[in-house]
Parts: C-alpha cells; structure tokens; sequence
C-alpha cells in the first residue's frame, strides 16, 4: 500500500466528492451576516455551557479550552475523553437516538464515520466568520473540518539508553528487550500506524520486534509516562502534546521524529441534535481560526491545515493515513495477524 502526503489523502476522497464539497461551501459573508453571527454568539453565551467528546490527549483539549474561554469566560465547556471508536461513535448515536442531552461537539480522527454521518445531515454546518479563511480543501463535506494534522514518533530514556536511536529498527536492540512500550488496539489510528511502521521498516520488522516483548498499553500515555519515569526504556510511539510536557517538566526523554512520519488528521463537527448548538456553532468558529488553530497547533506538536500559524509543524513531511482503508472488516483480519505476534 502507498501512503502518500496530505494531498493524497484528498485525492482519495475522489474528484466528485471534493467538488461536492466545494458546492456545499458558501462563504460566510453569504451565509451569515454579521448581525446575525452576533445573534449566535449571543445565544451561545445565553446557552453558557458546552460538552465536548473527544478522542485527543487531555493536556492538548485543555489548552484549547482555556483560550477559548478567554474570549467566552461565560460559556463553561466540559470534555469527556472517548478513546475507542465503538463507545465514542455508539454514546453519540445513542444520545441522538434517546434525545439524552451529551455532546455538542465530536473530536476524533475517524473520517469513516463522519462521512456517513454527514450524508445523514448529522452535523452543523460551520457559518462564522473564520470560515472565509479557513482552507476549503481542509473542510471535508462541507461540515467537518481537519485541525490538526500530528505526527507519530518514537522516544526513548536517555538515562537508560546511551547509544542515541534514529530510527525503528533500533528498537530492535538488546537494551529494549522487555523495556520497550507499545500501544494495545485500540483506534483506527493504532492499526494504521502498525501497517504503516510494517509497510516502511519491511516486512520482518513486526515479527522482531513483537519478539523484544512490548509492555502494551491503551493508548500513547502511558507508554510514554513510562519512559518518562524509567519503567520503560523507550516506546515505539508517542505524540507532543504528550512527551514535550513531560520534557519540559525535566523528564529524561529524547524524541525521535522521522521524516517522512506518519500523520493522523483530527477533525472534529457540531453535532446536529446539540443541545447547546449555538455554542457549539462558536467553538468551532473559534477553532477554525487562526487564533484558535495557534492554540491547537502553535506548540510545534502537530500540524495545521492553515498557513502562517506559528509554531505549526510541516504537513509535508508527514504520510497521511486513509482512513477509508480500516474499515471494520480490516480490522477484523489484520487484528487475528498482530494477535498472533503480539498476543500468542
């Protein structure tokens, strides 16, 4: 299989699709004029809450919240973290089904779902005003925008390894027998990124390094925590929004970031059946700015789709995965494979 670069990945959403996409799109001077954009953030800040579900890392959304919440003090925005991708898509189909009230607002990295939500007119369409600026390739169906685009990469505990990595296959050394983490299957993402380090390290890699023994965990936490404290010796992934905190806290971790790396897109949509959908509509204006893409981007931990944010990583340099590929049936065949390696 071919992993190709962000543009790729839209080319594989097929020339009908993309130009569906830009039908759909009206830009926002037509679509809302700005008394009544103020309309929406007045019955946002009536509204005063918000709930998020989200599949990224705790430190990244909290982050993003905050500043957010320095233009709206007023409007209190609760997140719930949905790590896998049954609970995560399943809890919000069923609030929809029982109209329970839960969330407002969807963030994960499965396009699968939010394409066939959106062919059921199950999101709000973006009309604020960042929408004239925000790139109309990055707004898939003209409901779900990609914010970010971050990179996988591997780290290490220079305490305990002395010789620096630079690649994969250097895990494959002695020191990393049983002192090396690795995540469980538990996301989309996961099986992507294990096909991609199979697919670019070759075909014998997996087999050699399921044989070092990997501590496997639910997710890049706590695998990264764990080389952080010297439980592990390394990792075979991890994510800034993750190691750098723990760097900066003096943790003894050095990453290492090949070029290309794998990329996974994170997009995010205010469901239709919100119950605060007029803060739902603000949030996502807020994030499909500029200023709300510095917040999310502008650490130097992942990518924007934006141009000029400081402090973004390069998309170029990243292997983009199709999410289209790892569809149930994927899974399902490629998890009975890496069961065999890693779970015998």
């Amino acid at each position: 299989m071919k992993y190709t670069s962000v543009t790729g990945f839209f080319a594989r959403l097929g020339l009908a699709a993309f130009a569906a996409l830009l039908t759909a799109w009206v830009p926002s001077s037509f679509a809302q004029s700005d008394a009544n954009w103020q309309k929406i953030v007045a019955a946002a800040r009536k509204e005063g809450s918000l709930v998020i579900y989200y599949q990224t890392v705790s430190p990244l959304i909290e982050r993003v919240i905050k500043d957010f919440n320095v233009l709206y003090p007023e409007i209190r925005v609760e997140s719930k973290r949905q790590v896998q991708p049954a609970q995560h898509m399943a809890v919000i189909e069923n609030e929809k089904a029982m109209n329970i009230d839960g969330a407002d607002i969807t963030q994960y990295a499965n396009a699968i779902w939010y394409k066939e939500k959106a062919a059921e007119n199950y999101f709000l369409k973006p009309i604020g005003p960042a929408t004239a600026d925000f790139p109309k390739e990055y707004l898939l169906y003209g409901v779900v925008p990609i914010v970010a685009i971050q990179p996988f990469f591997l780290a290490y505990n220079t305490n305990l390894i002395k010789t620096p990595i630079t690649g994969y296959r250097d895990l494959l050394r002695p020191e990393f027998k049983g002192r090396v983490g690795a995540s469980d299957m538990v996301a989309e993402t996961v099986f992507a990124y294990y096909e991609w380090v199979e697919k670019t390290q070759g075909a014998d890699f997996l087999e050699k390094f399921a044989a070092q023994g990997p501590k496997l965990a639910v997710g890049v936490v706590p695998i990264t925590q764990g080389t952080a404290s010297g439980e592990l010796a390394g990792t075979l992934m991890s994510i800034y929004a993750i190691a750098n905190p723990l760097i900066a806290g003096g943790a003894p971790i050095k990453t290492v970031l090949t070029n290309p790396s794998f990329g996974s897109a994170d997009v995010m949509a205010a469901v239709a059946h919100a119950k605060r959908p007029n803060a739902a509509l603000l949030f996502m204006d807020f994030i499909m700015s500029k200023r709300g893409q510095t917040a999310w981007n502008g650490r130097g931990e992942t990518a924007s789709p934006m141009a000029g944010v400081p402090g973004s990583l390069d998309a170029k340099t990243m292997n983009i995965w199709d999410p289209f590929r790892y569809t149930p049936e994927f899974q399902k065949n490629y998890l009975v494979k890496w069961n065999k390696l890693f779970k015998p």
